[in-house]
């Protein structure tokens, strides 16, 4: 294993040279001046939280598009890519270790990987590649960019195309462009993105993203060894802060659970957006209670681990907002939750606290509608931008308490609260839905998506929900097709993800 380790590191080193990455100099002249270590990682780990969410969002917006219009979906991988972009400050470097020269240190020419303005600099440079054939950025999602039809997606290296059959030759061009400046490898269809498999039916006309490899590894960070079988991820009631003080060892090991969780529930499995959002607060001392909470919430994963969102076989724009009043007994705010969905398939969720607390049902809702408004709002636009126009161009919204559509929608109303910016958002839902942008519809509880965003739904009610939010089982159709595991270097990307998370604020899909 030594001897193939030797080889990628010469092999590494040579690509370098290859690209004058960074020019040998005189230890003297780095006196004074920052030097970075560096050390060798044999695969790219090269991700922070906060990226994932909004381009899962983006992502899933896509694969909604394609599905319903049957797009062609190509990927490649950029290698080396972040060489490529050239450093706009001076920079030393001390050199590999077991390469070592004495009184020599490096100054570097281009951008590495850790470095941390290299991600936006091989932007930079991508996108200047990409303006001068022709792609402009798409305004509301500097990694999407297109042109005549063809949409290019970015995601650090990896690089996504997605066209009609018959644009076929301008998609050809595009990578023969981007091969003339940079080393890539790919051209196959769309089977990983984000550690996230995609499986598609071409006949039926439906995608599915499936996290079902991810699953099976991150179930492995239970306390305990034997499965027990969840088929809903939290118990009812509320959890309580632990009153002692756990050990660095517990809160590590609580962290990385909910961290593998986080990543879950922000990209696939909207069904256990409210229990991550729970578990997270719990982050900084947690006790026995939030573990086997925790370790409930990994047994349902490993119990639904083939469910997939499903994307293809639905109405065009479908946005719903709920609100669970006064649910938080510690604090006594609110939750609050929205989903968004396109052709069928999830494309966006939130499941938080309220920063705030309210003083009624209505307040509550109130808020969880305007936070619904403001993401359709934003998500509409990008829909537009990415070349989709809608049957209807009104965003529809649904809600289950009529005295908040009554509030929003009527010619002469009330509201009577002294909660300030509570007033302020209703006259601002009341614009928007008298300029006609936003139409607010009433929607029995029975029926309401978000709901199981808000609460922990009992047995009977949770197999209904996952109807709603169009998750499906697709066992059957992934063993008919090959075992494919996830890439080692998608699985890398995704570790630092397993080392905890923040607030309930992170649930900002």
């Amino acid at each position: 294993m030594g001897e193939h380790f030797r080889q990628a590191e010469e092999s590494h080193l040579q690509s370098h040279q290859d690209m004058n990455t960074w020019e040998e100099v005189n230890v003297r002249i780095t006196h004074g001046k920052l030097t970075l270590d560096c050390m060798w990682v044999y695969v790219y780990k090269f991700d922070k939280h906060g990226y994932y969410q909004k381009s899962g969002r983006s992502f899933r917006t896509l694969i909604a598009i394609a599905a319903k219009f049957d797009l062609e979906l190509k990927q490649y991988d950029a290698v080396n890519a972040f060489v490529n972009a050239k450093l706009d400050k001076e920079i030393y470097m001390r050199m590999p270790p077991g390469y070592r020269k004495p009184q020599t240190s490096l100054r570097l020419l281009r951008a590495l990987y850790g470095l941390r303005e290299s991600p936006l600099l091989w932007q930079r440079e991508l996108t200047q590649s990409l303006k001068s054939i022709g792609y402009q950025a798409v305004p509301h999602e500097p990694c999407c960019y297109s042109k005549q039809g063809v949409l290019i997606f970015i995601y650090v290296d990896d690089i996504v195309l997605a066209y009609q059959k018959h644009k076929e030759t301008i998609a050809r061009h595009a990578i023969f462009e981007l091969k003339r400046r940079y080393q890539m490898t790919g051209g196959d269809d769309l089977l990983w993105f984000l550690g996230v498999e995609v499986i598609r039916d071409r006949d039926k006309g439906l995608i599915w993203l499936s996290q079902s490899s991810y699953i099976e590894k991150i179930v492995k960070l239970r306390d305990k060894n034997a499965l027990h079988k969840a088929y809903t991820p939290m118990k009812a009631g509320e959890l309580s802060p632990y009153d002692q003080i756990a050990t660095q060892q517990e809160i590590h090991s609580y962290q990385k659970k909910i961290g593998s969780i986080m990543y879950g529930a922000v990209i696939t499995r909207p069904d256990i957006a409210f229990g991550a959002s729970r578990l997270s607060r719990f982050n900084l001392n947690p006790g026995p209670d939030h573990h086997s909470s925790a370790d409930r919430l990994l047994d349902y994963l490993e119990t639904t681990r083939y469910h997939a969102l499903q994307f293809g076989d639905g109405d065009d724009f479908v946005v719903a907002s709920d609100s669970s009043f006064a649910d938080n007994t510690i604090d006594r705010k609110s939750s609050q939750a929205y989903v968004m969905k396109l052709f069928g398939g999830l494309i966006g969720w939130r499941a938080n606290k309220q920063d705030t607390v309210t003083t009624s049902t209505t307040e509550a809702e109130l808020l969880a509608l305007a936070q619904a408004a403001k993401e359709a709002m934003f998500i509409s636009r990008l829909i537009k931008e990415l070349g989709v126009t809608l049957d209807d161009q009104q965003i529809r919204i649904q809600c289950d308490n009529q005295q908040t559509i009554g509030l929003v929608t009527r010619d002469i109303t009330t509201l009577r609260t002294k909660l300030r910016h509570v007033d302020i958002h209703n006259h601002w839902l009341r614009q928007e839905v008298l300029n006609g942008t936003l139409k607010v519809e009433y929607i029995p509880t029975n029926d309401m998506i978000a709901d199981g965003l808000t609460k922990a739904l009992p047995r009977e009610k949770w197999d209904t929900f996952l109807k709603q939010l169009n998750l499906v089982d697709i066992k059957n159709i992934q063993d008919q097709r090959r075992p494919r595991e996830i890439p080692k270097e998608e699985w890398a990307m995704l570790e630092d993800s397993l080392e905890g998370g923040e607030s309930d604020t992170w649930m900002n899909e």
